[in-house]
């Protein structure tokens, strides 16, 4: 309930106050999530009762807004920031200790969104394929999960990336397994 009122009163403010520059608005709204992590001391409370959803939908609508203004194949800075920072790596790892409850959930629905919603190909960059890939081998780790949903869908998104580019599948392909 808290949480659903401080996110209702952050859109209230984000609408009065001046638009920042993309680049810094989404970088707040990252450093929001690092900082839960830094200050929270009850681990156990569900990522619904946290701003970490409302902030990674944040992040994702910054992202779709930034490719909106550019032309296609251009990477805007935070598209950049993403790249470099490793914040996919990062939501990986938080995803994998399912730390608060549920953030494996939103970690899968975040790449999903990502790779759904974005136009230009992410899967070439390296700090995209690499936790794409461990996200894929993590998603076969438990049968008949709470994520089942979430799995398949980002599953069949990624599956739908492969279909659309196949020479894609090549960052898929584990030597020795061949």
């Amino acid at each position: 309930m808290f949480s659903k009122f401080t996110s209702i009163l952050q859109h209230a403010v984000e609408a009065l106050a001046p638009s920042l520059p993309l680049q810094e608005d989404f970088v707040y709204h990252w450093k929001a999530i690092t900082h839960y992590y830094i200050e929270t001391s009850d681990d156990k409370a569900p990522v619904t009762d946290t701003n970490i959803p409302s902030h990674l939908e944040q992040m994702l609508d910054i992202l779709v807004q930034e490719e909106k203004e550019r032309e296609f194949g251009e990477t805007g800075p935070c598209m950049e920031y993403l790249l470099h920072h490793k914040i996919l790596e990062t939501l990986y790892t938080l995803g994998k200790a399912d730390c608060p409850p549920g953030m494996k959930q939103q970690v899968l629905v975040f790449y999903t969104k990502l790779l759904g919603r974005i136009k230009q190909p992410l899967l070439p960059h390296i700090n995209v394929h690499r936790p794409v890939q461990k996200l894929i081998r993590l998603c076969g780790e438990v049968l008949a999960t709470p994520t089942e949903n979430e799995e398949i869908q980002f599953l069949c998104i990624v599956c739908a990336k492969l279909k659309e580019d196949p020479y894609l599948v090549n960052f898929f392909l584990e030597p020795g397994l061949i």
